[in-house]
């Protein structure tokens, strides 16, 4: 007697019920897998630029200057007036300035708030960000920054001045549970420079 084994038609129909039951419970899974990636490098890259501005501003505490640099297509010369000489330019187009971290060119006392555009500047090339809106880093007045649907973009890191401190607030995204500050619009990650 020959026997042959096989599925009957429900057999398959709950082996495909399996499938997209395990299919379907996945797809939320791997979104919100995705979306928490995508905010643990918005975290990442704002703590870039903070850890950058640290360093800049505590190279003034220890040595009187420190670099700010700026990004290829610029041109690289010394600015007396804002205490800024030129030192050359690297391999990618960047030049490198050394800041004497006091001169303003109105003659006011320097301090982190005073010199946020010199670090915005440096801060695009040092992590190699278009001097244009198509970058993550942006200078736009941090006021309009923390309100809810702007900026649009999620990863976008905002430097401003915010009176003799320097505000540095990265949009993490409306799928965003966590960060320093929390509207409507999503989650924010916010540090303040203080120097000197």
């Amino acid at each position: 007697m020959n026997l042959r084994k096989a599925f009957t038609l429900i057999e398959i129909l709950v082996v495909i019920t399996i499938i997209i039951i395990i299919f379907v419970i996945s797809i939320p899974v791997y979104q919100g897998f995705v979306e928490s990636g995508k905010c643990n490098t918005y975290k990442a890259q704002h703590k870039r630029v903070v850890d950058l501005a640290n360093v800049t501003y505590n190279m003034c505490r220890l040595n009187g200057e420190s670099y700010m640099n700026i990004g290829p297509g610029y041109g690289c010369r010394s600015q007396s007036n804002i205490g800024m000489t030129a030192k050359g330019v690297d391999a990618t187009g960047k030049c490198t300035r050394i800041w004497d971290c006091s001169s303003d060119w109105l003659g006011r006392g320097m301090n982190a708030g005073l010199s946020t555009d010199h670090f915005t500047t440096h801060a695009r090339a040092e992590l190699s960000q278009p001097h244009n809106t198509s970058g993550f880093i942006r200078g736009d007045q941090w006021k309009n920054f923390l309100s809810p649907g702007y900026p649009s973009r999620s990863g976008i890191t905002n430097i401003r001045q915010k009176g003799v401190n320097i505000h540095i607030a990265t949009f993490l995204g409306e799928g965003c549970k966590e960060g320093d500050y929390i509207n409507s619009g999503g989650a924010y990650m916010i540090d303040e420079i203080v120097w000197p």
